[in-house]
């Protein structure tokens, strides 16, 4: 039957609302038509901004959204956490399009977000909250966002939200997460201000923990070294995540500036190959992975030195440790101290923290952290117990090439004072711990003790040996060897102390009649001269022909197979006084005996 003019009216008619319904639909509409779509405009959180400087959603490719989850994986701590990301960044990967991907993929984000503060720790739940925050973003810049899309994301806002109280409270773990997703989904108003509290509080952390002499001052618990990392690798993180997503910087110049410091102090806490160290070992490489990537996109030095961290030689030559970071670091201002014997493999590192009243003292070797905790003390005089009076202050600190040296004193009432030593020699991998007592008028005419403690790393064991006072510190091979120089080497000598190994740690007590006192304690960290013959001996330091007593001057010698080296410490005011045929006229002194009975004096302080 012909068609009428109604019949063709009608047809025109349907052509056209078919053509204003697939202009409605998602898939031609914009990232902001797409949300809506998805149900996400019916929320406070998916409010859109007419704004003229509202953000343009920013493109997520498969790839990309893939690898980012990919890494987050690897920092999870749990291992089902660790394989949903996984999976996540597998599907994600393959970009599926039909129905029943998309379905599944929003299910894994659903449950990435079910209940994230309730994972093995804070941390996990936020890394879980920025992987699907990817995988959503991708879901929705692709047109792939299915109808859970827009539960998914009021959940992540309202999560956010949440995190932004822990941001002002000064907790900054949830800061790359609140970063993340206020950029991705800059073009929705509930989470575009979002980043201002998140880049506040960066901000305001690094300018708060980062001294102006570039060291990390962390309070609290934890401490040391594995804790300074961390927060550093918190801070690049969020700044590496900031520039991922585009946008401006996530601070201005002067944070940056301090940042950067920051990061040349966690290069020098990093261990071998690079990994963060703790007593129980090395953590995985992905956890100071954001740090070495960082450095080894900066410039010059700290580029150079990120890049020997990561793949150590055994061996750096003058020449090319001119072009790396100075090895040691001295922040008097955070009361810190940093000493290394170089960036080889098997470098010895010294942590120094001395805020506290007990200082805190790291030493590592390699990848193994030998010594980690409080560097305890305690004092008597004529059997009273003394107290420090008074903050430790740094009487001195050098250091070059071949030597390190850190003196911090504090008062302890009257005329006493303590005095502690820290001296590295960096060819020798030989870490010297020296506690002494002096007084700044005549000598003490009542006896003294001193108890000085270390704390070993939790895997380490020690033992005394069967018939001297050395001790060995080792876990499945030798790792330490600790000597009491100041006590005789034979344990059926007698003598006014001892050092004893027991519940992790090692603790020397030395005693003396009176006057003054000086109790140093021998870290051999080479464990190949492990074995070796050994000894020790005090010797006698002479003035003017006159041998004097202990509580003036010491002197000691120690050897190691063919190494031998001389120790001198003046604890009254230096003079012309001589030691195993050496004169001296300095307060202290540590060098290499040769062959031939010459000292080569490594370190010398007047």
């Amino acid at each position: 039957m012909p068609a009428t003019k109604k019949d063709d009216q009608r047809r025109r008619n349907r052509r056209a609302s078919g053509r204003e319904a697939e202009a409605a639909r998602p898939g031609k509409a914009s990232a902001d038509r797409t949300a809506a779509a998805a149900g996400l405009a019916s929320t406070t959180a998916s409010r859109r901004t007419s704004a003229p400087n509202a953000g343009q959603p920013m493109k997520v490719k498969a790839r990309a959204a893939a690898r980012r989850i990919g890494v987050l994986a690897e920092l999870s701590e749990s291992l089902p956490g660790r394989r949903r990301l996984r999976r996540l960044a597998r599907l994600v990967a393959h970009g599926s399009r039909d129905v029943r991907g998309i379905a599944f993929i929003e299910g894994l984000l659903g449950e990435c977000l079910d209940d994230p503060r309730c994972g093995a720790s804070p941390q996990e739940g936020w890394l879980s909250c920025e992987a699907a925050t990817w995988g959503l973003a991708w879901l929705a810049r692709t047109r792939r966002a299915g109808g859970s899309a827009g539960g998914l994301l009021e959940r992540l806002v309202k999560i956010a939200r949440q995190g932004s109280d822990d941001l002002r409270a000064r907790d900054t773990t949830p800061a790359r997460f609140v970063v993340t997703l206020a950029r991705l989904f800059r073009d929705i108003e509930a989470c575009r201000c979002l980043e201002g509290d998140a880049n506040a509080a960066l901000a305001e952390e690094i300018g708060r923990l980062v001294s102006n002499d570039g060291a990390v001052a962390i309070s609290g618990e934890p401490l040391g070294s594995a804790a300074v990392v961390e927060r550093v690798v918190r801070w690049t993180a969020f700044r590496e995540a900031a520039a991922a997503t585009g946008g401006p910087e996530p601070w201005d110049e002067a944070t940056e500036k301090r940042w950067r410091v920051a990061l040349v102090m966690a290069l020098r806490l990093l261990g071998g190959h690079g990994r963060t160290l703790t007593g129980a070992g090395r953590l995985p490489a992905s956890c100071s992975q954001p740090l070495l990537d960082a450095a080894q996109g900066e410039r010059g030095a700290i580029a150079r030195t990120a890049a020997a961290l990561r793949k150590p030689p055994r061996k750096i030559d003058s020449r090319r440790a001119k072009r790396l970071l100075p090895r040691d670091l001295h922040a008097a201002d955070s009361a810190t101290a940093v000493i290394r014997t170089g960036w080889q493999r098997d470098s010895v590192r010294v942590l120094v923290d001395y805020r506290e009243s007990v200082p805190r003292l790291e030493v590592a070797t390699g990848d193994r952290l030998l010594v980690d905790g409080p560097w305890s003390w305690r004092v008597w005089c004529d059997g009273r117990p003394l107290e420090a009076e008074g903050p430790w202050t740094v009487s001195g600190f050098e250091s070059d090439r071949k030597a390190a040296f850190l003196e911090i004193t504090a008062p302890l009432g009257g005329d006493l004072r303590l005095e502690r030593q820290v001296v590295v020699l960096a060819r020798d991998a030989v870490v010297l711990l020296a506690d002494a007592i002096t007084t700044t008028a005549g000598p003490c005419a009542a006896p003294l003790r001193i108890e000085s403690g270390i704390s070993l790393g939790s895997a380490l064991e020690a033992e005394t040996a069967e018939e001297t006072r050395e001790v060995v510190v080792y876990d499945t091979t030798m790792r330490l060897l600790a000597l009491p120089l100041a006590l005789p080497e034979w344990t059926a000598a007698p003598a006014a102390g001892g050092l004893e190994a027991g519940d992790g740690r090692l603790v020397l007590r030395q005693d003396s009649p009176g006057g003054r006192l000086y109790s140093p304690l021998w870290l051999d960290c080479r464990p190949a001269r492990i074995g070796r013959p050994l000894t020790w001996r005090q010797l006698t330091v002479a003035d003017t022909r006159r041998n004097l007593p202990r509580h003036q001057a010491a002197g000691f010698r120690v050897q190691s197979g063919l190494e031998q080296w001389l120790l001198y410490r003046s604890l009254d005011l230096p003079r012309n006084r001589s030691v195993l045929g050496c004169n001296l006229s300095c307060e202290f002194l540590v060098g290499r005996i040769g062959g031939d009975g010459v000292v080569s004096r490594t370190l010398e302080i007047e």
